[in-house]
């Protein structure tokens, strides 16, 4: 008897069959099924695909997490921007050379000014902050207005935002971004759901660098929800002093944000309609305050000191790392010293050969550009033209080698690519 012939195709397989295949695919793959039928667009758009596929991307997660040694995830300088792109190494975002998949191309011309030099081109497309996967980035050069746009590297929608209220000067300007996220998890009993969010909206703040000490400062904030820029005073109590604004950059932590200035750190809710800020100490023998990096690695906010003085040849390459510590409702809180290292102790006979490739200009000059988010006690350090992401703990460390933007004095954001890409919200009266 003649075996019969299936007529099962994908096009026929029930919702439940393609939501299960749905799941392990690339979210970049995801977008290309939607251009294949109405009904694959329909399904994979659902809110609840959405769910069922963040959750199979936390499940998967959790179990790396569990194998207790720092998983191989991608992370590289997006060139030639100041941003550090890290991923987890997830399905959902297995692109093959992830650098081919993102891109901050396509500006707008205002960004990209005839007269200026070949080597001060990228100085033009500055990455300011990164919040959910979205970039904010614009124009610093000084005497100009501003001109930001937020842009989704990985799916390359962008939107441009109206120009800065006040022109840029030399002192620079501090600038936070805030963006809902696009999903929550959400704990029921000892199982986890993960879940879409209904609301869409973000913040761009603008601080205009000062370096003396001030109790009221003026504030710009763009506003998704009005689509337009509102200037007003910001009152800090406790004072706060921009400081050297060139290594200074948020960090979004808990509903706020939280910007490095002259020894001290400045808390602002840019959803608080108060308008008062208030300001974190450095820690107590804490060096200069530029020399400090701030971020956050698994849901603490930590600080870095590197390096602790260029006073001596071993001191050029030490350096120390706090976190937050919360007291208790009423009290102050404190930083608590968790690493001390040196940096030719953890990486060995590779670190004399990595000094002898340094460049005149950058001898003394390493520092630590991030916090890994995911991976406990890892950092990002740059060293001559190379970045180390070393673990402070368990001294395992890998080199990757770096060119482009000089990474000497500028910021670098690091951009937390989130399981699934974060859409724009649209402003009333701005198009895409």
């Amino acid at each position: 008897m003649a075996a019969t012939k299936s007529n099962t195709t994908i096009n026929n397989l029930f919702d439940d069959s393609l939501t299960d295949i749905f799941c392990k695919l690339p979210c970049k793959s995801l977008f290309s099924c939607k251009s294949v039928s109405k009904h694959w667009l329909t399904l994979i758009s659902h809110p609840n695909f959405h769910s069922l596929y963040l959750t199979h991307q936390h499940t998967l997660f959790k179990k790396i997490q569990s194998q207790g040694e720092d998983p191989d995830q991608p992370s590289f300088i997006l060139k030639p921007y100041n941003a550090l792109v890290i991923a987890p190494n997830l399905p959902s975002l297995q692109l093959g050379p992830l650098e081919n998949h993102l891109s901050l191309t396509s500006l707008d011309p205002d960004l990209e000014p005839a007269n200026i030099v070949p080597q001060l081109r990228s100085v033009s497309k500055f990455v300011f902050a990164c919040s959910n996967g979205l970039l904010v980035y614009g124009n610093p050069r000084p005497r100009y207005k501003c001109i930001y746009n937020v842009r989704n590297p990985l799916t390359k929608d962008s939107l441009k935002l109206p120009s800065a209220l006040t022109l840029c000067d030399h002192a620079g300007v501090l600038v936070g971004f805030m963006c809902d996220p696009y999903y929550n998890l959400e704990k029921q009993n000892s199982s986890v759901s993960i879940v879409s969010t209904s609301q869409r909206r973000f913040r761009v703040v603008r601080i205009p660098a000062f370096s003396d000490m001030r109790f009221a400062f003026d504030v710009e904030v763009f506003s998704s929800e009005t689509g337009k820029w509102k200037r007003f005073p910001l009152s800090c109590p406790q004072g706060f002093a921009c400081g050297f604004f060139l290594t200074s950059s948020s960090v979004e932590y808990e509903g706020k944000l939280y910007f490095k200035g002259g020894g001290r750190v400045l808390v602002y809710d840019p959803y608080d309609d108060e308008r008062v800020a208030s300001v974190i100490e450095l820690p107590r023998g804490f060096g200069e305050a530029y020399r400090g990096c701030l971020g956050v690695s698994c849901g603490r906010l930590q600080l870095s000191e590197f390096p602790i003085s260029p006073s001596s040849t071993s001191e050029a390459y030490s350096g120390r790392v706090w976190e937050l510590q919360y007291c208790g409702k009423g009290e102050e809180t404190r930083w608590e010293l968790v690493h001390e290292f040196c940096l030719p102790e953890i990486i060995g006979p590779l670190f004399q050969q990595l000094k002898a490739l340094e460049v005149e200009y950058e001898r003394g000059c390493s520092r630590i550009l991030a916090f890994h988010p995911y991976v406990k006690d890892s950092v990002f350090l740059k060293f001559g033209d190379n970045i180390i992401c070393c673990n402070l703990l368990t001294r395992r460390f890998r080199v990757c080698k770096y060119g482009g933007l000089s990474l000497l004095f500028y910021p670098v954001i690091p951009v937390v690519l989130p399981w699934w890409p974060t859409p724009i919200p649209s402003p009333p009266s701005l198009e895409r």
